[in-house]
């Protein structure tokens, strides 16, 4: 197997320790995971836009990474930024071969739903913004993506989040908003850059998206929209089995 650098990029409320259980299932890959913008050991380094996003982890995998050959990976809202990171900043990208996504929205077609949307997305901030953590995160958990979550599960998320909720989450939110973020799958089926996709069995949500997008597919058993921490073992089976194959291409800061 070529020698490889994952990049891992958590979801909203998450940090870099989220990969953790997957990165020790990863011996052969040297792995990296970065905190986004208002997250865990960032939680305090603002970003209003997408630009900003992408500029930041455009830094930081190059400190990280230098110009050796690398793969993003990206959950919900990290898939997001990884997607417009790669297919749609100005930023320079060094050695990138290609994109993982968990979940991730492609983005909105019409201003009618970018407007609910945002309405939706708003409300959550302001929550985040001015409530505290443990109410606003436990009706977070009553979403129906999260819905095949039991009750103990929901529990533990909550336990796991709370400390990095509050207004910059908030900001995050209203910074990174789905109904801000581009319609990129027009640019996923044009890219030259390989683009996978994963999703948890139970995520009827993306996993129906992912059918009408056309993406390449491969679902994770006995798990929902957080795949990656539900079954990091089979998650972790499916990333190296779709790039063990892979050739290393020298890129100039595509």
């Amino acid at each position: 197997m070529n020698t490889m650098t994952l990049v891992f990029l958590h979801g909203l409320l998450g940090t870099k320790s989220d990969w953790r259980k997957i990165i020790e299932n990863l011996p052969h890959f040297r792995c990296v995971s970065l905190d986004l913008p208002f997250h865990g050991e960032h939680k305090f380094t603002e970003a209003n836009n997408f630009e900003q996003c992408a500029d930041f982890i455009s830094h930081q995998i190059k400190s990280a990474v230098g110009n050796q050959p690398y793969f993003l990976v990206g959950y919900s809202l990290g898939g997001r930024i990884a997607l417009y990171y790669a297919l749609q900043s100005q930023c320079e990208k060094g050695n990138l071969q290609g994109l993982i996504l968990e979940g991730a929205n492609l983005g909105l077609t019409c201003d009618e739903a970018r407007k609910v949307r945002w309405k939706n997305d708003e409300f959550w901030a302001q929550r985040f913004i001015t409530e505290s953590a443990e109410s606003v995160l436990n009706d977070w958990y009553q979403q129906p993506v999260f819905a095949h979550l039991n009750a103990q599960q929901r529990a533990d998320l909550i336990e796991k989040r709370v400390t990095n909720c509050g207004k910059n989450i908030g900001k995050m939110l209203e910074a990174t908003s789905l109904a801000k973020q581009p319609y990129l799958g027009d640019k996923v089926r044009e890219s030259t850059l390989p683009v996978y996709y994963l999703a948890g069995e139970k995520d009827q949500k993306f996993r129906q998206m992912a059918v009408q997008e056309k993406l390449n597919l491969q679902l994770i058993a006995n798990a929902g929209h957080n795949a990656h921490l539900e079954n990091p073992v089979e998650f972790s089976q499916k990333l190296t089995a779709l790039l063990r194959n892979h050739k290393i291409k020298k890129t100039d800061n595509l």
